[in-house]
């Protein structure tokens, strides 16, 4: 279990990796908008920010299975979810819906749980 000043600090942290997340592409977009060939290497850098964010996501949805004594209640959710962003994306085709699939799935199902 995380201490008070632990959890202040995971919270910070996670707001400004969330703040860098969505600020650095608008900085290079506008800082290349006149270039004709982009940075190839910070363009793939860039690309990886959605893929990562929902790693992010997944991983702290599945801090409840850490739990030394699992329980229906924490993976079911979880497995939901995945379920859903799994299906999300081969019916709808993008990445975007595939995750709001997979949250719909998620609170649904801890809701039908509690």
């Amino acid at each position: 279990m995380l201490s008070g000043n632990e959890l202040v600090w995971v919270i910070a942290l996670s707001g400004a990796a969330t703040l860098l997340i969505r600020w650095l592409p608008m900085v290079w977009q506008a800082r290349n908008a006149g270039r004709r060939e982009p940075n190839q290497r910070l363009r793939r850098c860039l690309d990886a920010i959605g893929p990562s964010a929902i790693v992010a996501l997944l991983a702290a949805s599945f801090w409840g299975m850490v739990a030394p004594q699992p329980s229906v209640k924490a993976v079911l959710p979880i497995l939901c979810g995945l379920a859903g962003v799994a299906l999300g994306r081969k019916v709808l085709k993008t990445i975007a819906w595939a995750t709001l699939s997979g949250v719909l799935a998620y609170g649904l199902t801890v809701w039908a749980l509690a």
